[in-house]
């Protein structure tokens, strides 16, 4: 009877682990969908068109669908070149879509970009936004260029 009792206390905590496990992942995919506090690391492939300043491509990782934008402003000051943009990823799912303003500079020698800013509208809202591109040749642009990188979303306080 002894051994009885240890095997179904062991069933027990087994079971007991089980159902904690999914409910810690669940917990994880809800902080993701109901603007938790997850964070979002998408990679993305733009190229302007039809032509200057609008930008389109496609995003992937956290978030696979397709990418927006446009350039604000590009002033170009020897090598460097101050960019500031509206990007936007529009997911399958509506309310993953997020509108993102982002600042920073282009260096022409290493075909590099650094931008930061804030989520300005949708999936969460005024989450800082740090981005990462490089400049690369593609097929899937009139003029042969790309731009690839990543975007990285990390959740504010702010409401």
């Amino acid at each position: 009877m002894t051994k009885l009792r240890i095997f179904g206390l062991i069933a027990v905590l087994v079971v007991a682990a089980s159902i904690a496990a999914a409910s810690a992942q669940t917990e994880t995919l809800r902080g993701h969908h109901d603007k938790g506090p997850a964070d979002l690391e998408l990679t993305y492939t733009k190229w302007i068109a039809p032509g200057f300043p609008n930008l389109v491509g496609v995003v992937g990782g956290d978030i696979v669908g397709k990418f927006g934008g446009a350039v604000y402003e590009r002033t170009v000051n020897g090598n460097l070149v101050h960019l500031d943009a509206i990007y936007i990823v529009v997911a399958p799912d509506p309310s993953e879509s997020f509108t993102a303003h982002v600042e920073g500079t282009e260096d022409l020698s290493t075909l590099t970009a650094v931008l930061d800013g804030r989520v300005v509208d949708g999936f969460l809202k005024h989450a800082h936004v740090h981005v990462a591109f490089d400049v690369i040749t593609c097929t899937q642009a009139p003029s042969g260029t790309c731009f690839q990188g990543t975007i990285s979303v990390k959740p504010s306080n702010r409401d």
